[in-house]
């Protein structure tokens, strides 16, 4: 089939528009302008959020505002970082790729809150006529330490008294954005401190949860038990072990839960991929009715949204107990 002049053309316009619609614009988010209004520093990513595991390119770009004044000595630079410092556990983020043209900062200029740091312009900067731009770019990948901590600066020599400006004197950004936690396993598993309870008695259910990665948990975990009717509830706790910061050694610590009717709900903090800091035990104390019968309980966890659990079907524990 041959097509005509003004099919070939339709079909251009119509390739055109597909193409159009599928070239996203990047996402600036945010901006700052310089007290005497001559150098403007814009920061803009092609992700508009990040999300664990999810590259995203972070663009930064130093205006010359002015219509008849050059700019000399117009810096580039950046540092990233994350909300726990340098020593994050879960992971931070990766560097993975910087634009042409930039290179590594050196140790001495990196601060310690940050795990790296990236120039994009020599280190005596670059001249931008009237109107014109200088850019840099990096490539992340973000861990699930929590909300990243980007910042990017610039520089620039005073036309008049050609000191250097440099930050606070000049622009910078700060930018906090909030890493989308990736989904991780949590699972539980329970037992009851006798099987045969006398009737009237009090028993214990223990619990273990734990987080089998492979992520650390993002705002906390959630552990519910609604007793049957046949139970009392007498007391409930969390129990978690950590290594403590001064000695080294495993310190115990204790979180009580609250009791509404039926339903025990106690609050477990985040939970580290796997050894001792991702693992807490839940303890119930309940009270067995006067009448002999058997008693099925079951218990749940839960990840706070936006975390999501990678697997559910290990998120709840049935025990059963027969009094006596």
């Amino acid at each position: 089939m041959k097509l005509t002049t003004v099919a070939i053309g339709a079909l251009w316009v119509l390739m055109a528009s597909v193409q159009a619609r599928a070239q996203v614009a990047p996402t600036v988010l945010q901006s700052a302008t310089s007290s005497d209004q001559l150098l403007t520093l814009v920061l803009s990513s092609t992700n508009a959020s990040d999300a664990t595991g999810v590259d995203n390119t972070y663009t930064w770009t130093a205006i010359n505002n002015s219509t008849t004044i050059t700019l000399t000595g117009v810096l580039l630079g950046s540092h990233w970082g994350d909300w726990c410092g340098g020593n994050c556990t879960p992971p931070g983020p990766t560097l993975i790729s910087i634009a042409p043209g930039c290179a590594g900062q050196g140790a001495s200029e990196i601060p310690l809150d940050a795990h790296f740091g990236v120039w994009c312009t020599p280190t005596v900067g670059v001249t931008l006529s009237p109107g014109q731009s200088v850019s840099g770019s990096v490539t992340l990948r973000p861990g699930s330490g929590g909300p990243p901590d980007y910042t990017v600066y610039t520089g620039y020599n005073d036309p008049v008294t050609g000191k250097l400006h440099f930050p606070p004197d000049a622009p910078f950004i700060t930018h906090n954005s909030v890493v989308a936690p990736a989904a991780t396993d949590i699972q539980i598993n329970g037992a009851a401190s006798n099987g045969s309870p006398s009737r009237g008695s009090e028993f214990t259910y223990t619990y273990q949860v734990r987080n089998a990665g492979p992520w650390g948990t993002s705002g906390g975990i959630v552990f519910v038990d609604t007793l049957p009717a046949s139970l009392t509830h007498v007391s409930s706790s969390v129990t978690l072990t950590r290594l403590s910061p001064q000695t080294g050694q495993p310190a115990t610590g204790q979180f009580f839960c609250s009791a509404v009717g039926q339903t025990v709900m106690c609050p477990i903090p985040d939970l580290q991929n796997g050894g001792l800091s991702g693992q807490v035990t839940v303890v119930i104390t309940v009270s067995a009715s006067s009448v002999a019968q058997q008693i099925v309980n079951t218990a749940s966890v839960h990840t706070v949204l936006p975390q999501e659990d990678s697997n559910t079907a290990n998120n709840s524990t049935t025990v059963s107990v027969t009094t006596k």
